[in-house]
């Protein structure tokens, strides 16, 4: 079962008409027809009575909306993550300083990254230069825009 399928499914269901569906999705009615049949035969249950006229859900077809609903939210919800994860807008970020070099710097520099990104958590070590280094040659840090990230 795809992603594909569940889309398919959910724009039937929601317009109770193909063409209308076909339209929406920007997919030929064929295509949409036959992965519903598709994703039919893979559950063994009837989705859709279908006539010439009319397009109904099955008691199946009802309770499987429901959960293709909740599975395309959330897979959209991933994606949303996996792209905010990369840009840099969500998890952890630690930050190595060394004191006396960062102290004037360092509050305004987390009070502007917190207000920019507020779903990424900061975590600031304090490291003198050869425990940078230390951390650095052993993966736990690496350089990112003139911050020293901490992974772990």
């Amino acid at each position: 079962m795809e992603l594909r399928h569940l889309r398919y499914f959910v724009a039937v269901a929601h317009y109770l008409n193909y063409s209308e569906s076909s339209r929406r999705l920007h997919v030929a009615q064929p295509a949409i027809s036959q992965t519903i049949l598709d994703l039919e035969d893979e559950l063994g249950v009837k989705l859709l009575l279908r006539t010439k006229r009319s397009v109904q859900l099955t008691a199946a077809g009802n309770a499987f909306l429901r959960e293709a609903e909740e599975i395309l939210r959330r897979a959209n919800e991933a994606r949303q993550l996996a792209q905010r994860a990369a840009r840099g807008e969500v998890g952890i970020l630690g930050i190595g300083f060394f004191g006396t070099a960062f102290a004037p710097i360092l509050p305004t520099l987390v009070q502007a990254y917190r207000r920019k990104f507020p779903n990424v958590e900061l975590r600031l070590f304090e490291l003198n230069p050869d425990q940078q280094l230390v951390a650095f040659d052993e993966g736990r840090i690496r350089y990112y825009n003139d911050i020293i990230r901490m992974s772990h």
